[in-house]
């Protein structure tokens, strides 16, 4: 675990987090430390003039109705919105059943002023992950879409405040998911802050019994009650990857609730007529809500192995083991379309399906590094840990393994170009963790076999694990404007491997931000001379990541004069 403690504030994060497996690396724990005080001094400085928090916890509001509904966009705009909302795939939870979502839609145009506020900012949640959808597909150079996608996260956050949503209610939960989701995305390194923002949504939908299954109150109908379901279970996966990615205990316990699952349904088949809720279809037939139904079986394991290593008692390794267990047993239970299989055996299969079967498996892979990255470190000569060790290395290989697929495959001539939103999902600023937490442990392995005789690597994974960083270094390096989690880690890769940058300012450093899906750096632009002496003298080295998210700027602007002069056009025939 690691904790830092400076004049101006602390942060913990568990002994799985990434941070704290590189702190386990002895000589670049000082180098952190002052690193990190630096950066919290320079923060606080700036503190009182920008926040770059997510919006809900600290926006002043001081708009009308008639403002919010005069910021939307012509009808016609907004169809391919919504359009384009109900119709991306694993980017937008099942939270909103679209029949029933269209119907209240139509009568908004009607009349707009008739509409709640809740209602309206449901309507501009929608339009921000839309919008960001299409900038996760375009990934257009001008700043146009970023400033759409910051104004409908604005409207939202107003719309909420203004229906007093602490106060619960219809559309609430489904609003604030969706703002989540939004901020998740647009805001780089606030883990803390969007934590928060998940843990009211979790203290909401506790307040309004979304906890107890439906049919423990007769007076919620079928079709509230499935939907409701819906909502908690995306609320439960929320918890627990937030959660995850700080290595810190869950907010939701297994115990505290008894929601059942959603059935795996067609939106077509129930509606609020329904009286008796079909059964679920077989997991052969790919519906909106089957994906999250097999995230939901990692996601209990997740639960049990977060709660497992943010335990400050010690536990058996026989309890070890029979997490391991439970978790290949997880996989196996797998729907047969999400099963793993390597792409050369998945050219008929559509490509968000590919790309969700890689989403399932590096949340596999992390919670093996959760349950056995403690005994990476412990002596070599006790063999009873020896599965531990290869199983936590083995998980960290195949995490930068399926980054580099991601990384290669969504390029324009990939196999998975169609789901390129992954690229942008996968490699913005929270999920890319997991990629953090693969080049840790590598590093941490590293640091052991070159500094203890009793740890020595095998040639072929140091090959394999050479290959791995030969490739993905040029991107982990072009992509430290990012974010500053990222020019932390990679001043860490540097560090340990001897790897130098250029003279800062050269072309490396430069237009990431502006074209990040479809930048090919040049290995010319590298020093290589010093990395290439550094694998050669020790064969089996390697950590790395490629984080290749494009950044928004975390400020919202306050000036909005001229934004609706954008043409909304572009958009429109942007997204034909």
């Amino acid at each position: 675990m690691r904790l830092n403690s400076h004049g101006v504030g602390a942060s913990y994060v568990g002994s799985v987090h990434w941070a704290a497996v590189l702190q386990s690396i002895s000589e670049l724990r000082d180098h952190y430390e002052e690193e990190e005080e630096a950066r919290m001094l320079a923060t606080n400085d700036h503190a009182l003039l920008q926040s770059s928090g997510p919006r809900l916890l600290y926006e002043p509001v001081h708009t009308t109705k008639t403002d919010l509904l005069a910021s939307i966009p012509p009808r016609p705009v907004v169809d391919r919105m919504v359009a384009r909302y109900f119709n991306t795939q694993g980017v937008v939870p099942s939270i909103l059943h679209s029949g029933h979502f269209l119907q209240e839609y139509d009568k908004f145009w009607q009349d707009p002023s008739a509409m709640s506020y809740i209602w309206i900012g449901l309507l501009f949640s929608v339009m921000c992950v839309a919008t960001l959808c299409q900038h996760s597909i375009s990934d257009p150079t001008g700043p146009e879409i970023q400033e759409r996608a910051r104004l409908f996260r604005e409207q939202t956050l107003h719309s909420l405040i203004l229906g007093h949503y602490t106060k619960g209610g219809e559309y609430v939960l489904e609003t604030l998911i969706n703002y989540l989701i939004c901020e998740s995305f647009m805001s780089q390194d606030d883990e803390t802050e969007l934590w928060l923002v998940q843990g009211i949504i979790v203290q909401l939908a506790l307040s309004q019994g979304y906890h107890r299954d439906p049919n423990n109150f007769p007076s919620i109908g079928t079709f509230s009650g499935e939907m409701r379901r819906r909502v908690w279970a995306v609320i439960v996966q929320l918890d627990l990857r937030l959660s995850s990615q700080m290595a810190l205990p869950c907010v939701l316990k297994s115990q505290q609730y008894d929601t059942a699952e959603p059935r795996n349904l067609l939106d077509t088949d129930f509606d609020e007529n329904t009286t008796e809720l079909p059964s679920s279809r077989p997991e052969t037939e790919v519906t909106p809500v089957l994906y999250s139904l097999a995230k939901g079986r990692i996601d209990k394991l997740m639960g049990l192995v977060n709660d497992l290593v943010n335990d400050t008692k010690e536990h058996p390794y026989t309890e070890i083991m029979e997490l391991d267990r439970k978790l290949q047993e997880a996989e196996a239970s797998l729907p047969p379309i999400f099963q793993w299989q390597p792409l050369s055996q998945s050219f008929m299969v559509a490509p968000e399906i590919v790309m969700h079967r890689i989403l399932l498996q590096l949340a596999i892979q992390r919670l093996t590094i959760w349950l056995h990255r403690k005994y990476l470190g412990l002596p070599y000569t006790q063999a009873c840990y020896q599965h531990s060790r290869s199983a936590c290395v083995q998980a960290a290989i195949k995490i930068l393994e399926f980054q580099q697929i991601v990384l290669v495959e969504t390029q324009g001539d990939g196999l998975l170009y169609p789901a390129r939103w992954a690229r942008w999902m996968l490699l913005s600023s929270r999920p890319r963790a997991v990629f953090l937490l693969g080049v840790s442990i590598l590093c941490y392995y590293i640091q052991l076999a070159k500094s203890r005789p009793d740890v020595s690597l095998d040639n072929s994974t140091g090959t394999k694990v050479h290959g791995l960083l030969r490739k993905a270094y040029p991107l982990w390096l072009h992509s430290t404007t990012v974010s500053r989690e990222s020019r932390r880690a990679i001043d860490y890769l540097s560090l340990r491997l001897g790897l130098q940058e250029q003279e800062a300012g050269e072309p490396l450093a430069g237009s990431m931000a502006d074209t990040p899906q479809d930048t090919d750096v040049s290995l010319g632009q590298l020093t290589w001379d010093i990395y290439d002496e550094c694998i050669a003298e020790f064969s089996a080295t390697a950590f790395t990541g490629g984080f290749m998210g494009q950044e928004f700027d975390s400020a919202t602007s306050d000036s909005r004069s001229g934004l609706f002069s954008m043409s909304w056009e572009t958009e429109d025939s942007a997204s034909r």
